[in-house]
């Protein structure tokens, strides 16, 4: 999979910013947010594994584009091995974290359910088996067009997890 990414170069100097999954810089004309993964690392996951594969990775982008319409992009990668890193960007999101009360009615009104499980709180939808975790106000601004959830977790998980978590 990584064989199938250009290589690309890092921005210049340090982020602006580093979370738990990505390293982050604001392109120079402030439209975009570029996001570097750590050296060796794809972001998290929902379930019991918690650190995700390339693999999951680059459909977590996909799936988050599909389902809210984000506008993330997979610009490359740069190192290799152990020293892989996934470079992407996304629409620069101005605007607040938004209360976990807007969160909760954004899923709602988009068929999800919630749940409380033993690998962190989950919203499933079952029409698609859909599952978004990590539905944080950290993880998503309240702008002008709504929220627009830019980092949440997001799966098609196997019959086997959902059980295991107890979502039915």
């Amino acid at each position: 999979m990584a064989a199938e990414l250009r290589q690309t170069t890092l921005p210049s100097g340090f982020g602006q910013t580093r979370g738990s999954e990505h390293e982050v810089w604001l392109s120079e004309d402030r439209l975009r947010v570029i996001k570097a993964t750590h050296a060796g690392e794809f972001g998290r996951k929902y379930g019991p594994e918690r650190f995700a594969s390339l693999e999951e990775y680059l459909e977590r982008i996909r799936l988050l584009n599909e389902v809210f319409s984000i506008g993330w992009q997979v610009e490359g990668c740069c190192g290799e091995n152990r020293a892989l890193r996934i470079i992407t960007s996304q629409p620069a999101y101005f605007g607040k974290p938004p209360a976990l009360a807007e969160i909760r009615n954004f899923m709602l009104d988009r068929g999800f359910v919630f749940h409380r499980t033993r690998f962190g709180d989950a919203w499933f939808r079952k029409e698609d088996g859909m599952l978004v975790s990590d539905a944080e106000p950290k993880n998503a601004a309240l702008t002008v067009n709504g929220i627009m959830p830019f980092d949440f977790l997001i799966a098609r998980p196997t019959s086997e997890l959902l059980t295991q978590a107890g979502i039915r």
